[in-house]
């Protein structure tokens, strides 16, 4: 009688063969690239577009309809995904993103981008959280390091070539192949996942939180209006600001009295029992305000320093994505073999800290080869940071909560991003217009557009005659100093933070396979490509 061929040897710390977790990887990083690609590509196609379409006055709404819709869905993609499984929900992310694009790439006025922007902000928000949920299902804390470190690295390099080849396309065959050339990509990742992602997943009886959902959105809403129209569309002390601010921490407080009677909350409370999951969603938090605080005037600055043109400023920036990128690879291979985490937790700020204050010596004198290394040290700091607060988290929640945990935390980071970058923002206005007058006068500062028109065309410096040139290069230099130092203190809470995270044992096992796995009547199997379900 002939004997059935043996199954093939899964891999160590995962529970899958090498082809499944080959085929699962390059899935999760096309859709990774696919989604943090598009931001930037985007960004460098907006002049152009608003250019073409008209409107605008509603250039800012191209970027803050994806923001707003990717932020609010962000938490809800990892409760489904719990509930439902993982393929079909980042299916059902990549399908959306797609559509969004298509539409995107159909618009014939700036109202419809928007729109059309929304729709793929609905898709992106799955996109990004989702991939870290899945490795967090087959590989062990243990072993994680290495691969969160690898898609750290995909995000960070995507991010710097992104402008590079959106300014390609845009020049080229048009800004609406921003939005064509990523269906190929797309599809690619939807073959791709449907047969990597084949995994079985522990079930429960899914109830679904409705009104914990609706609560959700209308406070998130509200909350990330508050920092996209402050300022910008509406004065800070405007009524629509107020009001949005209102609906937000009401709606929030309605939502954390709901999520805790809830059977099946959206947002579970027992998350922000463990001291680590608290703190990690806090760091996250204030981490991203921070960080944004800075990447977000450094552009600016070497525009008006240099006259480097946006692409040229984001090249100019690349050594930080560099940083970033080997150290989350080294950092999380260095925690794979020594099992040790917190480490990494309390030097990446630490690190990030000691940049920042290397570059509060910006000065009108400084260009790239000066920015460089100090730029590539803050990139250490985020690259031992970003994969560790992912980590810290997933090794802190219960199986059946690690999609919603992990999720939770990129809704935190997102939040803080938006919060900082606008908190940030009106800091840079007020003490950019103050720093403007008191070197130019009224008069001249009328001939630069004041600190607005200065900051929303900041290439036309290099075209002002020297008397006018080198009082707004010094303002600006002194300007961006003073958000960085405005920083500089978020970033050592984040330290002050990391030191009072529990360095808990990194489990071994992963939810697909080996001893934390579920076991096979508590499974409902997708059906894995190379035979029956772990």
């Amino acid at each position: 009688m002939s004997t059935a061929a043996a199954p093939p040897p899964p891999t160590v710390g995962t529970g899958l063969t090498p082809r499944q977790l080959r085929l699962l990887m390059g899935g999760l990083m096309v859709g990774l690239f696919l989604s943090s690609t598009e931001q930037s590509v985007v960004a460098t196609a907006l002049p152009t577009m608003a250019g073409e379409l008209g409107g605008a006055n509603r250039i800012a709404w191209v970027v803050s309809a994806y923001l707003l819709t990717s932020t609010i869905v962000t938490p809800l993609y990892g409760k489904m995904s719990d509930l439902f499984g993982r393929r079909i929900v980042y299916q059902t992310a990549i399908s959306v993103f797609l559509v969004g694009s298509v539409l995107c790439a159909l618009s014939q006025t700036m109202t419809q981008l928007v729109a059309s922007r929304a729709v793929q902000g609905l898709g992106g928000g799955g996109l990004m959280s989702l991939a870290f949920v899945i490795v967090g299902d087959v590989v062990s804390p243990r072993q994680r390091g290495r691969y969160i470190g690898v898609f750290t690295a995909i995000f960070t390099i995507s991010a710097v070539t992104g402008p590079i080849w959106g300014g390609l396309l845009v020049d080229g065959a048009g800004w609406r192949w921003v939005f064509w050339a990523v269906l190929p990509i797309g599809v690619i990742a939807l073959v791709v996942t449907n047969i990597g992602l084949r995994l079985p997943f522990a079930t429960r009886t899914p109830i679904i939180d409705w009104l914990g959902i609706a609560l959700l959105v209308v406070a998130s809403t509200g909350l990330i209006l508050v920092p996209v129209w402050g300022g910008d569309t509406y004065p800070w002390r405007s009524l629509p600001v107020i009001v949005a601010g209102a609906i937000g921490v009401v709606g929030t407080a309605l939502f954390v009295l709901q999520e805790r009677r809830a059977a099946e909350p959206i947002i579970p409370p027992r998350l922000f029992r463990d001291r680590n999951v608290a703190l990690v969603f806090t760091m996250g938090f204030l981490l991203m305000a921070s960080l944004m605080a800075v990447s977000t005037f450094l552009p600016f600055f070497l525009q008006v320093a240099t006259g480097a043109s946006a692409t040229r400023s984001g090249l100019l920036l690349a050594p930080q994505s560099i940083g970033i990128s080997i150290v989350a690879f080294a950092g999380g291979a260095i925690i794979a073999k020594t099992g040790r985490y917190k480490w990494a937790l309390v030097l990446g700020p630490t690190l990030a800290i000691a940049g920042m204050l290397l570059l509060t010596g910006l000065s009108p004198d400084t260009g790239g080869p000066d920015l460089a290394p100090v730029l590539l040290l803050y990139g250490f700091g985020l690259g031992l940071i970003f994969p560790n607060l992912t980590l810290t988290v997933q090794n802190a929640s219960a199986m059946t909560d690690l999609g919603i945990a992990t999720s939770a935390s990129n809704f935190f980071r997102s939040m803080g991003g938006a919060f900082g970058a606008a908190a940030s923002g009106a800091v840079m206005a007020s003490r950019l217009q103050s720093e403007l007058s008191s070197r130019l006068g009224a008069e001249r500062l009328a001939e630069v557009g004041g600190a607005d028109g200065l900051i929303r065309t900041p290439r036309v410096v290099k075209d002002f005659p020297p008397d006018l040139r080198e009082p707004v290069v010094a303002a600006v230099s002194d300007a961006v100093v003073g958000i960085i130092w405005r920083a500089l203190p978020v970033m050592a809470l984040v330290l002050v933070l990391a030191l009072f995270t529990r360095p808990a044992p990194l489990r071994t096992s992963s939810a697909i396979g080996g001893e934390d796995a579920v076991s096979r009547k508590d499974c409902l199997t997708e059906g894995l490509p190379d035979g029956p379900a772990v």
